[in-house]
């Protein structure tokens, strides 16, 4: 038994279409963690910001398990999500940090 797409992609357009998707589900997931609390949507962009970052070193480049895309937009992508991530951590840590000191 074999496991492939559910939904082949093999256009530039399908895969950046794919990832539009993933990046409106994010917004989404982002939207509703920042309805629960400030603590709770500050972690949360920690979490996503060190999933973007490491995985994507570790796993896409490092060890070459998996990329984002097949084709030549991987090398825009991939390192905009690494600072995305990073970003993502930063922004969150610097917002708890001012949170709690505001409490």
């Amino acid at each position: 038994m074999t496991f492939g797409p559910l939904i082949p992609v093999s256009t530039m357009a399908g895969r950046l279409a794919v990832i539009g998707f993933g990046c409106i589900c994010l917004v989404l997931f982002l939207v509703a963690a920042k309805r629960l609390s400030p603590s709770f949507f500050n972690g949360f962009l920690v979490a996503i910001g060190t999933f973007l970052s490491f995985d994507m070193i570790l796993f896409h480049w490092v060890f070459q398990l998996h990329r984002l895309t097949s084709g030549p937009e991987a090398n825009v992508l991939e390192p905009f999500f690494v600072l995305l991530g990073i970003a993502f951590v930063v922004i969150g840590l610097r917002r708890e940090r001012r949170t709690r000191a505001a409490a």
